[in-house]
């Protein structure tokens, strides 16, 4: 674990315990061909990765799709701790569980390894 964030190898497996436990944890990035940054709370935390909610109407889901490989820079949960760049896979956009999170889809990323700031 690195500035509170995790390298994760292998698949992504939704049946592991999931927990919400970096609150104020988020992630920005420029999803490809664009030059605005989305910034989202992490959600949904477990040993295999963590996702964000994306609301439906969103323009971002535009941009992105199962596979992609973006730079994204993690802000982790305390304010005084530097956020850091890591290459990150989207492993999947699908519907929350049913009753939960209403009008959203959830975003499953994971981490590939840490990027180059240029």
């Amino acid at each position: 674990m690195k500035n509170g964030f995790e390298y994760i190898d292998g698949d992504d497996k939704r049946t592991d315990p999931r927990n919400e436990n970096q609150k104020n944890a988020s992630v920005e990035f420029y999803p490809a061909n664009t030059e605005i940054a989305y910034h989202f709370k992490l959600k949904d935390f477990s040993s295999k990765g963590f996702g964000i909610l994306v609301r439906k109407d969103s323009k971002v889901l535009m941009h992105i799709k199962s596979g992609d490989v973006l730079d994204m820079k993690y802000y982790p949960d305390t304010a005084a701790a530097t956020p850091s760049l890591y290459r990150t896979q989207i492993k999947h956009i699908s519907e929350p569980e049913p009753g939960k999170h209403k009008e959203h889809m959830m975003v499953g990323l994971m981490i590939l390894e840490q990027a180059e700031i240029a």
